[in-house]
């Protein structure tokens, strides 16, 4: 779907957008399709929809704001690729407008995680132990965004594609151990979803700074930037060597 997507609207700014509840879309085809009748519910069920896991809510937010923002656009604007804002009025004007977008972004998140950590996972973990599944369905996650990035002009398209293609990549990746922990640690594929949306939110600095230079950026900040994976892959390589979560799977 995403590359059909990628092909026939390869300038399209909406074509990011529409790619989103593809992973939802694919459930739906699977529930109804190749799920019989009985077992719909069940299936559904088992996807963590039911539960809210509201106690993981805070770290879905508060783990981006730090991963995400700070620390990537901290060393951006060390380097003098981008400048915090250092005007209040804009850090006080900008606060609704990323409720706003958060709670959007969550919603479309949750369309794609319902596939990716809701669906996808537990299948895989039957399969391996939970930290390669967290690796591994991190690594699907990061392929569904290759085509979007390689074929088209809309989708993270300052920069290299030989450098952002792979950037991406192993963010996605590293972020997929992230949202595997949120996952098992609730039971819920709702703390995944605000975490992939407060992501999201963030990921272009939420309006809180300006950029100075836009593919010195690229490469230090955002999906691509190596500042943003470096401290990703460093939260990943914690959960999976001293998570509780896993145990000793």
């Amino acid at each position: 779907m995403v590359l059909t997507i990628a092909l026939a609207l390869p300038h399209a700014h909406i074509a990011p957008v529409i790619t989103m509840p593809t992973p939802l879309v694919a459930v739906a085809l699977i529930t109804f399709l190749r799920t019989p009748r009985g077992r719909r519910k069940e299936l559904w069920a088992g996807l963590g929809v039911r539960r809210l896991g509201l106690r993981s809510w805070p770290v879905a937010i508060v783990v981006p704001v730090i991963l995400i923002l700070v620390i990537p656009f901290g060393v951006a604007d060390l380097l003098g690729s981008a400048a915090w804002s250092s005007s209040l009025d804009v850090w006080l004007s900008r606060s609704l407008p990323l409720l706003i977008t958060l709670v959007s972004l969550t919603i479309m998140g949750f369309t794609e995680e319902i596939g990716w950590r809701g669906y996808l996972l537990p299948r895989v973990q039957t399969m391996v132990s939970k930290r390669r599944a967290a690796l591994v369905v991190g690594f699907i996650h990061g392929l569904f965004h290759m085509p979007l990035i390689l074929l088209t002009t809309t989708y993270d398209s300052v920069g290299s594609r030989w450098i952002v293609a792979p950037s991406v990549m192993v963010l996605v990746t590293a972020a997929g151990v992230f949202y595997a922990w949120l996952k098992d640690r609730s039971g819920s594929v709702w703390p995944v979803a605000v975490a992939h949306g407060a992501v999201n939110t963030l990921l272009e600095g939420g309006g809180l700074v300006v950029i100075v230079s836009p593919v010195a950026l690229a490469y230090t900040a955002g999906e691509s930037g190596i500042a943003t994976a470096v401290s990703v892959i460093a939260l990943a390589a914690v959960l999976l060597i001293r998570g509780r979560t896993w145990g000793r799977n």
